[in-house]
């Protein structure tokens, strides 16, 4: 009987490590987070601005002063959103001072939102005159965002394994 018990607190024990790691290293928060700590900060100040709006749509960016009007008028954002909702994928917006480029972002299990690029002094038919050339660009910042879900889906199948054969969780 007391090994039974035993078995019993050894196999809750490694489930509440899985749903710890599951919840650590999966979800549209973790992986958000991830993304811009990478992509956020390879841009100069006086270049693109990188933007992120979550399912929310609460915009992130790597420079918010310099795209202040997207928080000023959320009227603007929601219709880059919709655009690009309704398929106009990549959707090249014409606004003061310059042009947003953005698309769909979303990984293998994630949806993460939309992913936006402020091109200060841009037109819309410079934008789309070089659309190879930025089409290439967003589709490697999918990439990006598909090989942080793999990474950790990666990290946290080692980390489960390790917590079935760890010597402290299973009485070894």
């Amino acid at each position: 009987m007391q090994l039974g018990i035993k078995k019993t607190h050894i196999f809750r024990k490694t489930k509440i490590m899985e749903e710890l790691y599951k919840s650590l290293l999966s979800g549209v928060d973790t992986l958000t987070e991830q993304f811009k700590g990478h992509l956020f900060g390879m841009t100069e100040l006086e270049g693109p601005v990188l933007m992120l709006v979550n399912g929310q749509g609460e915009l992130s960016a790597n420079h918010p002063s310099r795209v202040a009007f997207l928080y000023e008028c959320p009227e603007v954002l929601s219709a880059i959103c919709r655009q690009i909702d309704d398929g106009y994928d990549p959707c090249v917006y014409a606004v003061e001072g310059g042009c947003v480029i953005g698309t769909q972002l979303a990984a293998e299990k994630t949806d993460c939102g939309r992913f936006l690029m402020f091109l200060p002094g841009y037109l819309s038919e410079t934008v789309q005159a070089n659309m190879d050339l930025f089409e290439l660009l967003l589709g490697q910042v999918q990439l990006i965002c598909q090989l942080l879900e793999k990474n950790n889906q990666l990290h946290h199948r080692q980390l489960s394994g390790l917590s079935r054969n760890s010597t402290v969780l299973c009485g070894r």
